[in-house]
């Protein structure tokens, strides 16, 4: 069990052993919808929560988006079914589930004239008869019974087809010695065209509303229902269309990144700025500012601090950056891999901060980075960013400092030329002079500028 959920750093596990003792404990929760924006880890949850179950119940995956080529999601379900039980038995082979695809098909075909007709008519206010002449009565008559008459066979299909989705999916667990419910995970829907994802939607609801059946279901609503809106038009209210089809919804808390940091950044050779991480006050650093009348510098609400053990600066520096850049956990490893990429070709010890920010703020707003190495870059990347770069701090020995206030530094030494350089030097304490100087040796601010060129390289990465 460990072994399923050991590079879990967001910590995913207690939300899926919540979930399955919420979904055991209401049987009325048939399909549940786990609900978080495209590349926040909706796919690793699934995988390691169906492995978990799947230990004491039948587990279906269906990536919806592997089979979006596919002109009928119920057949593209149904083949992963039989694919991934030990025990397949052809359900599409039969008489019944043969009736199932046909009579739906065949029901598409009968109705489809009613409902052009009928559209035709209320958009265009044109009778049918002066459409199609006095026999349009007789001819409308016909459909409306031929579908009728399909309606019902249909609806006999279906209960059959039902009757044997739950005979298969419990001789399978009774084969492996498992337990009711089966559970059917659903990936990627979010990815689909939207006429395929409401289709399959559409399917789940009308034909595996079964007693011994949970739906898992994850999506990026707020994207879901923009796809729905395209095909149903702007005013069309998606959000309360997409509820008919879910019994619940649940939400992957995505705020807690430390941990995602720090499992996924790997160690980078990096000057340190000598930060606070964990924000505390030493003893010994309590004393003696005390002692010499100054003022404890306490952690504000903006500060970024961890507690986690071993928890380091860099990893810091990257949680920082993600909050000001608001990127998500997909976006923050794909920085993460460029980081290490031009650290590496950089080599030596490289300013970390200044190379992360850099790799944020070019995958972030490429078009105002491309001005940053101006004299107005400072003023544009306030702009940008509002008052997220000025509100989030670190906390160091004897100061909070803003991200802009290390960016402001990093920028003005870029832009300076060696004569200016020089003069930095004067009166700097704390971070400024450990940045300043450890900079001096060789290139001066040559290797600071080389930075965005590196940068450049590793962001074709993505």
């Amino acid at each position: 069990m460990e072994g399923i959920w050991q590079d879990d750093h967001m910590d995913r596990k207690p939300s899926a052993d919540f979930l399955t003792k919420y979904i055991l404990s209401n049987a009325h929760v048939k399909v549940l919808n786990v609900n978080s924006p495209w590349g926040t880890g909706k796919s690793f949850f699934l995988e390691r929560w169906a492995a978990t179950l799947s230990e004491k119940h039948v587990c279906v995956r269906f990536n919806a988006w592997e089979t979006d080529y596919s002109a009928e999601p119920l057949v593209a379900l149904i083949a992963c079914i039989e694919d991934q039980l030990r025990d397949p038995v052809d359900i599409t082979s039969t008489k019944v589930g043969q009736g199932v695809v046909n009579a739906g098909s065949l029901l598409v075909q009968k109705a489809g004239p009613l409902i052009l007709k009928g559209l035709f008519k209320k958009f265009s206010g044109v009778e049918l008869n002066d459409l199609f002449g006095e026999g349009a009565d007789d001819a409308t008559g016909s459909v409306v019974e031929s579908l009728i008459k399909d309606q019902m066979e249909t609806k006999q299909n279906v209960k059959e087809f039902k009757v044997e989705v739950s005979r298969r999916l419990s001789q399978a667990a009774e084969n492996l010695g498992l337990e009711a419910p089966a559970f059917i995970f659903i990936d990627e829907l979010d990815r689909c065209r939207p006429t395929y994802a409401i289709e399959l939607l559409e399917r789940i609801k009308h034909f595996f509303e079964l007693e011994d059946c949970r739906f898992i279901i994850a999506s990026d609503s707020v994207q879901l229902a923009h796809s729905i809106r395209a095909v149903y038009g702007q005013g069309f209210h998606s959000e309360r269309y997409l509820n008919r089809f879910f019994d619940a919804e649940f939400r992957l808390d995505n705020e807690n990144i430390f941990p995602l940091v720090q499992g996924m950044l790997p160690p980078v050779r990096s000057m340190s700025l000598n930060l606070n991480v964990t924000g505390h006050v030493d003893n010994f650093y309590y004393q003696s500012a005390r002692g010499r009348g100054q003022d404890i510098i306490y952690p504000d609400r903006y500060t970024v601090t961890c507690d986690l053990e071993g928890y380091n600066e860099n990893q810091l520096i990257v949680v920082a950056l993600a909050k000001c850049f608001d990127v998500g956990l997909r976006e923050i490893n794909n920085y993460i891999q460029q980081i290490k990429a031009a650290a590496d070709t950089i080599g030596g010890k490289v300013n970390f901060f200044w190379l992360a920010f850099l790799v944020f703020y070019k995958n972030s707003k490429d078009e105002t980075y491309l001005n940053f190495f101006s004299a107005r870059g400072l003023e544009d990347l306030q702009k940008s960013f509002d008052h997220r770069l000025v509100n989030t701090k670190f906390t160091f020995s004897n100061c909070l400092e803003s991200v802009f206030d290390l960016v402001s530094f990093y920028h003005s030494m870029v832009m300076s030329n060696e004569r200016d350089f020089q003069s930095f030097g004067q009166n700097l304490e704390g971070w400024r002079s450990i940045v300043f100087y450890g900079n001096c040796n060789g290139d001066g601010p040559d290797r600071l500028r080389s930075y965005r060129k590196v940068v450049d390289l590793a962001h074709r990465l993505n």
